[in-house]
């Protein structure tokens, strides 16, 4: 638009010149003896128009141009082809080398090293050949190659960047921390706005422990946009709390300050919240201790916010620290979190209905792992119950996990600044780990059934004390002669194909380890059926005496192993041994009139944690 607006005013220009000569006529007198002569006027003055003398000169000039160009392209016509030849075979060149690096970033080697040799007699030490150079050494595993063609690229500032990046990439890939980091700060030094270089060093010092450095180089990644505001004050107060758990043992009172400029930072950060209140409580401040906790509970519970709050004050009673979980529950009233609170202090409390009805909401929407062991707990401190207990143990390891600090695949009990792994700043988040989602999973327990699992033993046993005796003895149905008559009138005890022995029956065969006083397998057997009068005697000792020997074997390995689940396991050995016979068939179930623990025997307090 600019230069059509100049064409116009010099079209202009010139119209209003060529009218102003026209309006004002003239003549241009020469005195010039040759051309006087030559038009027959000799020592006279040769007039010409104005307007025709301006288009000679006009003419003239353009002729004296056009005459020039000619002449100077004539001279200029050698260093014009040479020029030529360049431009052609600098062409070919830039040509191959795009082909080469489409061929290198393809995986093809072989093609692209014999581009590399070509645009390399094309167009010489072009930055760009080497780089092709070096992504071909690369592509073909020739890793001293590639380092060597990144050093020499050093000494080009073009190609310093690329090569500082390479030489960066390459020492990592080696496991050489020290060399990447000192590329990375080079880097950073020549153009702190690379990203690439900021996170690396910032990375590096973090993984180092030099939480200064970190702290000093985050504020530079912010200052050249590398990071946005949000993101760097997260990173701030995760570095910070990094500093404070260096600093906690020697510095508490440093640690102190660096925790709660954190939690200012980061209010939902948990680690920032439970090292304020650790130090605090250290330092006897136990209400700034709570105020910080109780601010992070309110954002997001969490189990170490609620074990930090229970020793906030370490001179506290157990009614104490009930109280104060019973004060966080108010503040999260609905969240899973404050009833599992809740539990833990009343089981230490001894609080046993009250453990039982905090865990009800979790036990009935989703239960986890941490609950079930919760509910052994109770079951053991408040009836002694064995049989419970294992039976919430069972449920517990088949429940999904509950969550933990992650980084990526690596689960840590305890939260970590920087990841062990990548490096990477703020990397663990509390979440359940991804090899357990998906797997193994137990029904949601509805509140009856609940309400059900919490019956004292005594009042089962008055509920099933009108269950038939036959229950508990050996039941023999549809009894089968093996063999045919000679060998039943030679042989006087004969066991029967269908015999089913009852779950009391086979659980006490299992737990006879514990008797001493058995002298033989026989003995075992006579016992038995003096004690089930309505089961048929047996008419087949070959068959009694290998189940027998079966059961023997299997006590002296249960003796050994000296384990709690060993009637279980032992049934269960029984089953598989005789399996082919199928001469006893399970499953076991408890006995209905199991007493349970011995009345005048205190049951004694076990954990069940998940670590």
């Amino acid at each position: 638009m600019f230069r059509f607006l100049v064409f116009l005013l010099l079209v202009l220009g010139l119209a209003l010149l060529f009218a102003w000569l026209a309006d004002n006529p003239g003549v241009i007198f020469l005195k010039w003896e040759w051309l006087a002569t030559q038009m027959g006027r000799p020592g006279d003055e040769v007039g010409i128009p104005l307007t025709l003398g301006i288009a000679l000169l006009v003419g003239f000039i353009f002729f004296i141009i056009l005459a020039w160009g000619i002449l100077r392209s004539i001279i200029g016509a050698p260093s014009l082809f040479s020029k030529f030849l360049d431009n052609r075979k600098r062409e070919k060149g830039y040509k191959a080398l795009s082909q080469g690096l489409i061929a290198a970033s393809s995986g093809d080697a072989s093609t692209a090293r014999k581009l590399t040799k070509e645009s390399k007699k094309l167009l010489g030490s072009d930055p760009l050949v080497a780089l092709l150079g070096t992504q071909t050494a690369i592509l073909e595993g020739k890793r001293d190659e590639a380092r060597e063609n990144f050093k020499a690229m050093l000494a080009d500032d073009s190609t310093k960047m690329v090569a500082l990046r390479g030489l960066f990439l390459e020492a990592e890939r080696q496991k050489e921390p020290e060399a990447a980091r000192h590329y990375a700060e080079e880097a950073a030094k020549t153009d702190a706005s690379l990203p690439w270089a900021g996170n690396a060093k910032l990375r590096y010092a973090a993984s180092d422990g030099d939480w200064d450095s970190a702290l000093k180089t985050l504020d530079s990644n912010r200052a050249a946009g590398l990071i946005d505001k949000i993101a760097a004050k997260r990173q701030r107060a995760v570095l910070l709390v990094g500093k404070a758990l260096s600093k906690e043992a020697e510095e508490p009172e440093y640690a102190l300050k660096l925790s709660k400029e954190a939690h200012k930072l980061a209010k939902d950060l948990v680690p920032a919240a439970t090292t304020y209140a650790r130090v605090a409580t250290r330092l006897n401040d136990p209400k700034g201790a709570s105020k910080v906790i109780e601010a992070a509970w309110k954002i997001e519970p969490h189990p170490e916010l609620a074990e930090a709050y229970a020793t906030v004050r370490s001179g506290d009673s157990i009614k104490e620290r009930l109280a104060r979980a019973q004060k966080l529950l108010k503040l999260k009233p609905t969240h899973h979190e404050s009833s599992i609170a809740i539990a833990i202090a009343a089981i230490d409390a001894s609080e046993w209905e009250l453990a039982r009805e905090a865990l009800e909401p979790v036990l009935t929407s989703n239960p986890t792992e941490r609950a079930y062991l919760l509910m052994a707990d109770i079951e053991e401190g408040q009836h002694g119950d064995k049989g419970r207990m294992r039976d919430w143990l069972s449920r517990a390891v088949r429940a999904p996990a509950d969550p933990a600090w992650v980084a990526g695949n690596h689960v840590s009990q305890e939260w970590m600044p920087v990841s062990p792994i990548t490096g990477e700043i703020d990397a663990f988040k509390w979440k359940t780990p991804v090899q357990q989602l998906g797997g193994n999973t137990t029904p949601i327990i509805t509140l009856e059934e609940l309400k059900a699992e919490a019956t004292p033993i005594e009042a089962m046993d008055e509920e099933t004390s009108d269950t038939e005796t036959s229950e508990e003895a050996m039941v023999v149905e549809d009894a089968e002669v093996i063999g045919d008559d000679e060998d039943t009138s030679t042989k006087d005890n004969i066991m029967p194909e269908g015999v089913v022995i009852s779950a009391s029956a086979a659980a006490g065969a299992a737990v006879s380890n514990t008797s001493s006083d058995k002298a033989s397998s026989n003995e075992d057997a006579n016992s038995s059926s003096e004690t089930n009068d309505d089961v048929p005697q047996p008419q087949n000792d070959n068959k009694l005496k290998e189940a027998q020997e079966a059961v023997k074997e299997l006590e002296e390995e249960s003796s050994d192993s000296k384990n709690e689940d060993a009637p279980h396991n032992l049934a269960t050995d029984i089953q598989d041994k005789n399996s082919d016979d199928n001469s006893v068939k399970f499953p076991l179930k408890r006995r209905p009139d199991d007493p349970g623990p011995h009345p005048d025997k205190e049951p004694t307090k076990k954990g069940f944690k998940l670590f």
